[in-house]
């Protein structure tokens, strides 16, 4: 699974959520359905949109990482007239647990 974490209004996260996931599976040429995108509700009201993108490597990161910041947040912005942060976390899929049990690529 790929998580993304939306920072941002619900407006902008309804209008984007689809948009987001099937880029960002294009983009790691993995199915749709193992993108998942949530909305994390914060306090602040800050005028920036910010998208965590979990990765499971460092080369992710350096490898795809511009093309991904750029497409996600240019698909943000059609929406949205706001700056987009988009981060990324490494999490390798040596500490992924599912139900406590190891996870790896292609298992459910």
């Amino acid at each position: 699974m790929i998580f993304v974490d939306f920072l941002g209004d619900a407006t902008t996260f309804r209008a984007v959520c689809e948009s987001l996931r099937s880029a960002l599976a294009q983009l790691l040429r993995v199915g749709p359905e193992a993108v998942v995108v949530r909305r994390v509700v914060t306090e602040g009201g800050a005028a920036e949109l910010e998208l965590w993108v979990e990765l499971s490597s460092e080369e992710q990161v350096v490898r795809r990482g511009g093309e991904i910041a750029a497409t996600l947040a240019e698909l943000v912005r059609a929406h949205a007239q706001q700056d987009v942060w988009v981060m990324f976390r490494v999490v390798p899929r040596s500490y992924a647990f599912l139900n406590g049990r190891p996870r790896a690529r292609g298992r459910a």
